[in-house]
């Protein structure tokens, strides 16, 4: 759901990186956050366990120029992709404008690329988002493993169909930037499209269940560890034919590139501003309440979430502070 704020002059869009587990989200999220080109950017928020990790952070892309008037601001995030983590993942999936979903191109993964995908669907329309309108992007990660399915198996059983498709090795950096350029453009002309990804026809959303763990367990999960660090027309599906990954430079040139090179600055034109007349809901107040209660919930949700971890990292420490002792 796009955030206007109108005090700053700024539109919110965020896009969330989609995947089964260890694919790969984590590591796009954290070379986007080292590219030199991103300086405009918050802190790299961690909310991790001994199994997967979710990650935020938000950044203004300068080179984005303006739509409507208003500078645009990204928020980025991934998502867990164990199977007992999906209360995080619907939450995570709240308010999304775009979906990068990640997949593993080793063959072996083929039925876990699958899941995951059906699974991405399913708690998008329990968000009241319809998967066939919301900006999604198809990344084919671990192109350079020798056990790589190839393009065409992957395409064939995923189905991506006019949606744009990225082969990638985002543990050298190659397609990484491609990828979220391609998101970033995407999520920008549906907003300049003015379309309505809301799926009207499901009930509206509930308040998030505190009592949820997300199937965290000592057992299954660990314990969470905090961190928070700070480092100095839709385009049409790009699948490569010839294999990205035969020359030995291929590191090098990916983390070089500029993440917006290619998307297109979206100049204030007055006549086509899809925020200077919107539809109803925007300035209705009771609508403007229900976001503002859904944004407060969300917060609390994350806030419970840092203080349980918290209080278990006490815990941890007073038993480590009593054997030290005995």
């Amino acid at each position: 759901m796009v955030l206007i704020n109108k005090a700053i002059n700024e539109v919110t869009v965020k896009l969330v990186y989609y995947g089964p587990g260890l694919c790969g989200k984590t590591t796009n999220l954290e070379k986007i956050y080292a590219n030199p080109k991103l300086d405009n950017k918050g802190k790299m928020i961690s909310m991790s366990t001994e199994t997967d990790r979710t990650l935020f952070f938000d950044f203004m892309p300068m080179e984005l120029g303006t739509i409507g008037g208003q500078k645009v601001r990204v928020q980025l995030y991934t998502v867990p992709g164990q199977v007992f983590y999906d209360a995080t993942r619907k939450l995570v999936l709240r308010g999304a404008d775009g979906v990068v979903f990640v997949a593993d191109s080793q063959a072996s993964m083929r039925e876990s690329n699958l899941d995951s995908l059906q699974n991405l669907k399913t708690n998008l329309r329990l968000n009241r988002i319809d998967p066939d309108k919301i900006a999604i992007i198809y990344q084919y990660n671990k192109r350079d493993l020798p056990a790589a399915a190839s393009v065409d198996e992957m395409t064939e059983y995923l189905k991506p169909g006019n949606a744009p498709v990225v082969e990638a090795s985002a543990i050298t950096g190659v397609g990484v930037t491609a990828t979220l350029r391609a998101a970033i453009a995407k999520i920008l002309d549906n907003l300049k499209s003015n379309v309505d990804v809301t799926l009207y026809d499901e009930p509206p959303l509930a308040a998030p269940d505190m009592t949820q763990k997300a199937g965290v367990t000592h057992s299954s999960a660990g314990i969470p560890k905090l961190s928070m660090k700070s480092e100095p027309a839709p385009p049409p599906p790009v699948v490569h034919d010839d294999n990205p990954f035969d020359t030995g430079d291929i590191a090098v040139h990916a983390e070089e590139d500029d993440p917006f090179a290619s998307v297109a600055v979206i100049e204030e034109e007055p006549a086509e501003d899809p925020f200077a007349a919107p539809s109803a809901e925007v300035h209705d107040s009771e609508a403007e309440r229900a976001e503002l209660e859904e944004m407060l919930a969300n917060a609390r949700a994350v806030v419970a979430s840092l203080e349980t971890a918290l209080e278990r990292a006490r815990e941890n420490e007073r038993v480590l502070s009593a054997r030290l002792r005995a």
